[in-house]
């Protein structure tokens, strides 16, 4: 396959480049159909007179329903989609840039997505997919799963695919609340993913980076130990990546206060944890969920975050030494890529 597109990129470059375009006009109806032609030309930002020639094309192969409403992907090109976007892969080279940061990242598996989060938001949707598809397919009979918050983690759970039967499973947050916004909050998501996989769950009422006074009274409560114990002993626990100063600003945290009291800047957090770009810990807040040494202790620990600006936060959350598994996309993968040459 490898000496195959390395001779389309030789003598038919343009090829390349036209595969690309379809490959990119079909993924957009898929996340979006219907959709009327300006509409999807606005989300690729092409033109319209080269979207209606692709779309002419789409027809002729009778690859597409159109209707008054839009155009939709007929159930044959949904197929061949899936098959298309393997080639698109491995044409954009992800396959190796896999390899390469499992690596040099010390990582079981990288999972990459086309696209870049901070460019093109249908990537987020892809990501969440990605991740969604493979927590469905990892899971267990009787397994524990534990999930943080976070927009990431909500993308992931409105995107794994729906089970009809019912699962022994059982869903758990893995930290407390943080902030107002009720969807993106360890609760909610736990809630939805056990939805989706016809699971169970657990809830844990416990707002995150509260006082170390008030905390010790919340974990006397039996529930709140339960929960604590479920997700110290999950059999896969999945997680975001936060920009610090975002997080912080979550947790009305003074950052610049913070930046002054700190010897080392931080670039990335997880679980309350805020890392140095070599993964050391440079602050920390009180929190309900898993310790770093418990973290390490786990079987399975997904990190799913991605975006060109995310890369050093990706890197530092890695290098703490306890996430096995990454699912990231092109724009953060690259860019670790030429950190960790510019390293060498």
């Amino acid at each position: 396959m490898k000496d195959r597109i390395d001779l389309l990129k030789t003598f038919a470059p343009e090829l390349i480049v036209l595969i690309e375009r379809r490959y990119n006009i079909l993924r957009a109806i898929s996340l979006h159909q219907p959709i009327g032609r300006r509409l999807l030309a606005d989300k690729l930002s092409l033109g319209e007179r080269i979207v209606r020639s692709e779309l002419d094309f789409f027809k002729n192969q009778q690859l597409l329903v159109f209707e008054a409403a839009g155009v939709s992907l007929a159930p044959e090109c949904e197929r061949l989609l899936i098959q298309l976007g393997e080639y698109v892969h491995k044409l954009r080279g992800l396959v190796s840039l896999e390899r390469y940061l499992a690596q040099r990242l010390s990582l079981e598996k990288v999972l990459i997505i086309a696209g870049d989060l901070d460019r093109d938001h249908d990537s987020f949707r892809e990501l969440g997919k990605l991740a969604g598809g493979f927590i469905r397919d990892t899971i267990g009979e009787e397994w524990v799963i534990a999930v943080t918050g976070g927009t990431t983690m909500a993308e992931v759970a409105r995107n794994i695919p729906r089970t009809s039967g019912k699962s022994k499973a059982l869903v758990v947050p893995a930290r407390g609340g943080l902030g107002e916004e009720v969807e993106i909050q360890a609760n909610s998501i736990a809630a939805e993913i056990a939805h989706r996989l016809g699971a169970s769950y657990r809830l844990l009422f416990v707002p995150d980076g509260v006082k170390s006074e008030a905390l010790e009274g919340l974990l006397l409560d039996h529930r709140v130990q339960e929960v604590i114990n479920l997700t110290k002993g999950a059999n896969l626990l999945l997680h975001g990546i936060g920009a610090p100063q975002i997080m912080a600003a979550r947790r009305d945290f003074d950052w610049q206060k913070m930046l002054d009291s700190l010897d080392e800047k931080p670039v990335g957090e997880a679980f309350g944890n805020y890392f140095a770009a070599d993964g050391t810990v440079v602050f920390a807040t009180p929190t309900v969920g898993p310790t770093l040494e418990e973290l390490a202790r786990l079987k399975l620990v997904v990190a799913v975050a991605g975006g060109e600006s995310k890369a050093e936060a990706i890197m530092s959350v890695i290098r703490a030494g306890f996430v096995k598994i990454l699912i990231t996309d092109q724009g953060a993968a690259q860019r670790m890529r030429d950190n960790l040459e510019k390293a060498d």
